[in-house]
């Protein structure tokens, strides 16, 4: 469960990073924009390297680059009124039924000794 935590993080700091970066560059404040863009992809980064450690990489990099897209569409048509067109909605719908096949498809990585599982005697 901590590594779906670990996934979420990643992919809920790259939007801010991303986000972080749109918002800097439209109120002119880029210098701020870009050092919260460098932090928060930093961030990403290490907390998806923390959770493929136990989910997969396909599943893992597919969702984060992905969900990161969907959101950072949802959140640039709210905040930066960008278009939300009938074709960027069945886009998300899409992408998302295609993370949901990938994860249905690919088998959970086997936990190691040191993670929680039972020791032999």
């Amino acid at each position: 469960m901590r590594y779906w935590l670990f996934m979420a993080a990643a992919i809920l700091t790259e939007v801010a990073g991303t986000l972080a970066m749109k918002y800097g560059a439209h109120h002119d404040t880029r210098t701020a924009g870009l050092a919260v863009m460098y932090a928060m992809l930093v961030l990403s980064y290490t907390t998806l390297a923390l959770a493929v450690k136990r989910i997969p990489l396909a599943v893992a990099y597919g969702a984060w680059e992905s969900l990161g897209l969907v959101l950072i569409t949802l959140c640039s048509a709210w905040l930066f009124a960008e278009s939300l067109n009938l074709t960027k909605v069945v886009a998300i719908a899409v992408i998302i039924a295609g993370i949901v096949l990938l994860e249905h498809g690919t088998e959970e990585a086997p936990r190691r000794p040191s993670e929680g599982g039972h020791h032999a005697a």
